[in-house]
């Protein structure tokens, strides 16, 4: 019998600050998506859930591929290595401030985090030997390392991100990359002994004249970020990808538990993976809903929620910090409970666990139906509500995130393990996405919607295509920043204004059309309620603003300088208020009441935007509560269902615990 020893290896510490960071970095890019894409790049909130939700399926899926290549040819140090670097350059390229960077950056976050995230978990594993009892625990402290970055992120990233500007956010995000990356670097002689970390011999081989397999894998991960920056941006191709992968792989496990059947001459693993496909499905089914913390219930939290606490008012980002914190307060508690509960024989099975994790997982969304009752006549809801909320979605996640990975190793053969492990990761990307999908149906479409056309001019064609259209050889760098953020203004503090309320100030460069016609129409806006205008004088103004009929026109520079005057106007009057009750962001949103709002044309500009802003804020409110209802109510029936199920799925199961 081995010896049983107490302390862990000297690397584990190492990793577990490296993977620290790598949250730190994936979740501060995360916690603040969806805000960026509606305020700062003007889209509609069904389109910012739908690209939410295209990205973090690719995040989920890319590990897949990022193991597979390090286990083959890459070596789990290097592909680590590679990971970090690729995340880093993600976040910075996110800073250049408009879409296409925005995107592009995305692409490079997921091909990094599908080499980190699969790799950095299997070299942990390999620090111990097999049947060492400290592996368990090892993971346990592994695991706290991610909700520490997660917590981190949330609090962090999102403070500063809502407070000086979504580009200080992101930036600071992947500044938090390059401290993991350095740790593990430096660090790498505390995992030295972790086997698999060397480039494998077949990445060494030389495949294309000079450049060996390992050369030619990191090349290729370069070009398939422009392929996640087309997966993203027409989303629905990825409907029939997972699909089509999720079809493929239930069949592949099934015929694998058939064959194993087979050359055993009992009928168990069958069943098993019969077994193992519901379970994927039920793991899909809580995933989509859970992650609205990313996208609706952070909308939700930035519009309808009171977030008031003695004066401050949390960013509405900063509420998604909820989780990891539950996660660190109760996840050792829980441990601690399943071990009580075994010893006295009432542990719950896999079936009933995951029937009680999806049960609190809607009564969390039921909570923005009690909140609802206490909403005032400013139609927010308490901050209680969300706190409440994560609360109940978190102990979900206790009763049903941990023993996933160790139901799997269980239930599938030796022999397709690996299979059935990506099996599982493929239903959190699906589950992602279709979380996005679930998202998508709390908002409107109030910002650019639209998909591109490159071939006439529309609201979707930006400068660069109006240039091409135009037939004009400009420099384009001359178009690509509409307006820059005034420096030194002094705020009605007497404190210089620098960073703070960037969020409202920002244009994305290279603007579209309708982009550009919804400026215009803001700063029309703003005009006439400084002039302390009639409703019906803006409704006149707003008449005569035509949208140009072809490229050419809309690139009269006497128009954009005329506008970008005004424009700057607005802004440095706002700086030196410090706040504005009707920033551009804001205006985006609420201005889609315009066809419902019913005031006198002598109504004051102020008075009637104010009537439209409470209406529009009652309706989200109704729609959120309805919506989050509605899922709340599917998932305690879908709860019920698996419990009432439970026995023929322990049956299927035969005897895995």
């Amino acid at each position: 019998m081995s010896e049983v020893r107490t302390g862990h290896p000297q690397g584990l510490m190492t990793l577990f600050f490296s993977e620290m960071w790598e949250r730190f970095c994936y979740y501060g890019m995360r916690v603040l998506l969806t805000l960026y894409l509606v305020k700062s790049l003007l889209k509609g909130d069904a389109q910012a859930a739908m690209l939410y939700g295209a990205y973090t399926g690719l995040v989920y899926a890319a590990p897949i591929l990022g193991g597979r290549m390090a286990d083959q040819f890459l070596g789990y140090r290097y592909a680590v290595i590679l990971g970090a670097i690729l995340m880093a350059i993600g976040e910075f390229l996110i800073l250049g401030g408009n879409e296409q960077f925005l995107l592009i950056g995305m692409g490079a976050l997921i091909i990094g985090n599908g080499y980190f995230k699969a790799n950095i978990s299997t070299i942990v594993g390999k620090l111990y030997e097999d049947g060492d009892p400290r592996r368990d625990s090892g993971f346990t402290i592994f695991y706290i390392g991610i909700n520490i970055g997660a917590l981190l992120a949330t609090t962090v990233v999102a403070f500063v991100g809502e407070t000086y500007g979504f580009l200080y956010g992101f930036g600071l995000a992947g500044i938090g990359m390059l401290a993991g990356l350095f740790i593990f670097w430096a660090g790498r002689k505390n995992y030295a002994a972790a086997n698999g970390l060397e480039i494998t011999e077949a990445g060494k081989r030389k495949v294309l004249g000079p450049i060996n397999m390992a050369q030619l894998i990191t090349i290729g991960s370069l070009a398939l970020i422009p392929l996640c920056y087309l997966l993203i941006l027409e989303n629905q191709i990825l409907d029939y990808i997972f699909l089509g992968l999720w079809v493929f792989v239930a069949y592949s496990l099934i015929q694998a538990g058939i064959k194993a059947d087979g050359t055993e001459g009992k009928k168990v693993w069958r069943d098993r993976m019969i077994a193992l496909n519901i379970f994927i499905i039920i793991n899909i089914v809580f995933w989509a809903c859970f992650e609205q913390a990313g996208t609706s219930l952070t909308l939700f939290a930035d519009r309808n929620v009171d977030r008031s606490i003695f004066g401050w008012d949390m960013p509405a980002s900063m509420t998604q910090f909820f989780n990891p914190f539950f996660i660190i307060v109760f996840g050792s508690i829980f441990s601690v409970m399943w071990v009580k509960l075994t010893e006295k024989n009432r542990n719950p099975s896999i079936p009933m666990k995951f029937a009680l994790g999806i049960l609190q997982l809607g009564l969390g969304f039921l909570i923005a139906w009690v909140g609802y009752q206490f909403a005032g006549e400013d139609n927010l809801v308490p901050l209680l509500t969300l706190v409440i909320l994560y609360l109940l979605h978190t102990t979900g996640e206790l009763f049903l995130s941990p023993i996933g990975l160790s139901m799997v190793t269980k239930l599938a053969p030796k022999n397709i393990a690996g299979t059935a492990m990506g099996a599982w990761f493929l239903s959190f990307a699906i589950a992602n996405f279709m979380g996005g999908k679930i998202a998508a149906l709390t908002g409107e479409d109030h910002g650019g919607g639209e998909k591109p056309d490159k071939t006439e001019f529309t609201s979707s064609s930006t400068v660069q295509d109006a240039l091409e259209m135009a037939g004009r050889s400009d420099d384009f760098a001359s178009w690509s920043d509409f307006y820059e953020m005034p420096e030194g203004f002094i705020g009605a503090d007497g404190d210089e204004v620098s960073g703070k309320d960037q969020n409202d100030v920002e244009i994305a460069k290279n603007i579209t059309m309708g982009t550009y016609q919804g400026i215009l129409d803001w700063v029309t806006m703003r005009e006439n309620l400084d002039q302390g205008k009639s409703f019906g004088e803006w409704q006149a103004a707003s008449a005569a603003i035509t949208a140009p009929a072809s490229a050419a026109e809309w690139l009269d520079q006497s128009k954009w300088d005329n506008l970008q005057s005004r424009y700057k106007a607005i802004i440095e009057s706002d700086l030196k208020q410090e706040e504005s009750d009707w920033s551009k962001g804001d205006w985006g949103y609420f201005s889609s009441g315009l066809d419902e709002l019913e005031v006198e044309s002598t109504t004051s500009l102020e008075s009637a935007i104010s009537t439209m802003r409470d209406m529009v804020q009652k309706k989200q409110l109704d729609k959120y509560v309805n919506i989050f209802t509605i899922i709340g109510l599917v998932l305690i029936g879908i709860s019920i269902l698996i419990a009432l199920l439970s026995g023929p799925l322990n049956k299927l199961m035969h005897g895995v615990r």
